[in-house]
């Protein structure tokens, strides 16, 4: 690999990114290391980081995509960015690319769980070390790839599936699912989450289930069709995530319906639309799933550079957005 010399010494600090109802940053269960650069003088690299990007197609990849720039290039680093535009073949055919240009770095947010084990496999065969992020896939971590970063998406589907239970106790509660893009583990794993959770409940099911491909006007007409098939046996909106709520909100509230009222929305993301949809009663729930993972993977990487072991999984803490603190944290949301 091609590197320029430098000075600088990185030092890893620790980062908890806590989670709870406030808008505190307490830790709880995760620690993420910070990213720091420390002050003393000694002799490093200038290094190239790769980012694969598997789509742009909401506000939360976009942020995603420009709090990496932002924070790898702060670092002085050289920077390489592909976006797949929600496209599989395409994100295989870009991290084929970038391989042959021999970044020391490779991140990865895989569209789908299967399909780039192979490509990304490569990249640890050609000693590119891959760090995975939002998304996994169906491999295995020191062979596959590196180490994925991401939110704990089980206990997102669980979250919301308690806190449905929680509002409508032994009422019946009829859901309609809206998911997110077919085969991405955060697909996957949030139904997953809910379906294991709500299976304690005998009052809580999933009449239909519907794509919203995270995208708020292919949600919007998804409910659409829900709302035409179901009608008033709605109770609940089961949303892979915020764009996919407010989706649902716009259909609903277009067939005169009262969002919250008539029909409850249960969501993950944490967008600042859903927070304010929240304080105006017509959301319930916002799980957050943070979308800037730029400081987390410099840590990765500081850990990785100093001939660190990092472990297979390193989780980003969530919270829950609810009436009782929407208002409080509108300004942290994005």
């Amino acid at each position: 690999m091609k590197k320029t010399r430098l000075f600088a010494m990185l030092l890893t600090s620790v980062l908890l990114i806590g989670s709870g109802t406030g808008c505190s940053t307490d830790s709880e269960n995760t620690a993420v290391p910070d990213a720091d650069v420390g002050v003393d003088s000694g002799e490093s690299e200038v290094l190239t980081v790769a980012f694969s990007q598997c789509g742009n197609q909401n506000n939360w990849k976009v942020v995603q995509t420009n709090d990496m720039k932002e924070k790898i290039e702060a670092r002085g680093y050289q920077y390489i960015y592909t976006d797949a535009q929600d496209d599989t073949a395409k994100q295989m055919s870009d991290i084929e690319d970038i391989i042959s240009q021999k970044p020391d770095y490779l991140i990865v947010s895989p569209r789908e769980s299967e399909g780039l084990t192979p490509v990304l496999k490569s990249a640890m065969d050609a000693g590119i070390p891959v760090i995975l992020v939002d998304r996994g896939i169906n491999g295995e971590a020191g062979v596959d790839y590196t180490t994925l970063n991401s939110a704990d998406l089980i206990w997102e589907g669980q979250t919301c599936a308690q806190y449905m239970k929680e509002q409508f106790g032994d009422e019946r509660c009829n859901v309609v699912e809206l998911t997110g893009t077919p085969g991405a583990t955060s697909t996957i794993d949030r139904n997953k989450g809910f379906t294991e959770e709500i299976a304690n409940y005998d009052n809580i099911k999933i009449i239909a289930s519907q794509v919203g491909n995270f995208n708020r006007a292919e949600s919007q007409k998804a409910m659409e069709n829900l709302i035409q098939a179901y009608g008033d046996e709605i109770d609940a909106v089961f949303a892979h995530n915020d764009d996919n709520a407010i989706g649902a909100l716009q259909a609903i509230k277009a067939a005169g319906l009262k969002p919250g009222e008539d029909i409850k929305i249960y969501s993950m993301d944490g967008q600042k639309d859903a927070l304010q949809a929240i304080i105006d009663g017509d959301m319930e729930l916002s799980v957050l799933c943070q979308p800037r993972f730029g400081d987390s993977v410099l840590a990765i990487i500081d850990q990785l550079e100093a001939g660190e072991e990092v472990p297979a999984f390193v989780k980003n803490e969530g919270k829950l957005y609810t009436i009782e603190n929407a208002e409080e944290c509108l300004d942290e949301a994005y």
